[in-house]
């Protein structure tokens, strides 16, 4: 097996052509360095170099195993340098779990802050639905979730990095398209399209509660999971909903948009991580996703 400080010798001195000069370079004296090379010609069982007098040159062998050497050199200075940055965070893969509001803009944002301040770090993306990501962090298939907060039996950090308010999205000419705001109960009795109590269990429960503090009764026709999925029943006229605000940036057709009067539950998007992660490259991300949202929840 090669000695790297053999090699590390016989480049310096193949560059060189001078025992006394490469000797400088590595910061030693001229006999140590002579001694490395010889064992590294034993080793190989070849001569690496022709000594005349007091100059030296390279050997057809010496040649040949000069660019294998150096490339050698090479790769071991690259692992050091990886295996270090590797230790700080700054190399690595990140798992990434995220909900389709989330990946409308916030993940696209996060991502191109993420080239620029972790370049090395690969970023693997997975879209699931909130609950979805909480199985996943169970089965140890993503590092981290940008979802909505929910409750679970994982141990997990919750991190709020973005929040919006609660809309009435209405098939275009609706009676209550007339108003600029709805009051929770100008819904009441009208065909509404809820979220899924288990996918949507986040939405579901948050509007539940809304309407039941205004004791609004809605016809509920269907439960759905996703929100492009609700906007297309809305649009068909089959009932109203009540969605997060960024729903408006899927720009459906013969569907208006509501503010609700004197409502002030939002929509939270928060990034979620387990407690015993320990995964550099994750930690890395994730504070530097931090970073990045901090503003827009101070906005």
């Amino acid at each position: 097996m090669l000695d790297l400080g053999q090699v590390r010798c016989f480049v310096a001195a193949a560059t060189e052509l001078n025992f006394r000069r490469a000797a400088a370079l590595l910061n030693m004296t001229q006999p140590p360095l002579s001694r490395q090379i010889h064992l590294l010609e034993e080793n190989l069982g070849v001569l690496l170099f022709e000594r005349v007098g007091r100059t030296v040159k390279l050997t057809p062998e010496g040649r040949v195993f000069l660019a294998d050497a150096a490339r050698l050199l090479n790769l071991s200075e690259q692992a050091e340098s990886t295996v270090r940055r590797a230790s700080k965070g700054k190399t690595g893969r990140v798992r990434l779990g995220f909900t389709g509001a989330a990946g409308y803009e916030l993940i696209p944002q996060l991502l191109v802050a993420a080239k620029h301040a972790l370049p090395d770090i690969d970023v693997v993306l997975l879209e699931l639905v909130s609950v979805a990501q909480i199985e996943a962090f169970a089965a140890n298939t993503i590092d981290l979730g940008f979802l909505r907060p929910l409750p679970s039996r994982q141990q997990l950090e919750f991190l709020l990095i973005d929040k919006e308010p609660l809309i009435v999205a209405l098939p275009a000419g609706h009676e209550l398209c007339a108003y600029d705001e709805i009051a929770l109960p100008q819904l009441d009795q009208e065909p509404f399209i809820m979220h899924s109590p288990v996918h949507g269990k986040y939405f579901c429960d948050r509007i539940m509660g809304m309407l039941a503090r205004e004791e609004v009764n809605p016809h509920f026709t269907q439960y759905i999971d996703q929100t492009p999925t609700i906007l297309s029943l809305v649009r068909a006229g089959l009932g109203l909903s009540i969605l997060p605000a960024s729903a408006q940036r899927f720009h459906y057709d013969n569907v208006e948009f509501r503010h609700i009067a004197n409502n002030h539950v939002q929509a939270e998007m928060s990034m979620a991580w387990r407690v015993d992660q320990d995964n550099p490259a994750v930690t890395a991300f994730r504070l530097m996703a931090a970073d990045h949202f901090a503003s827009r929840v101070q906005d």
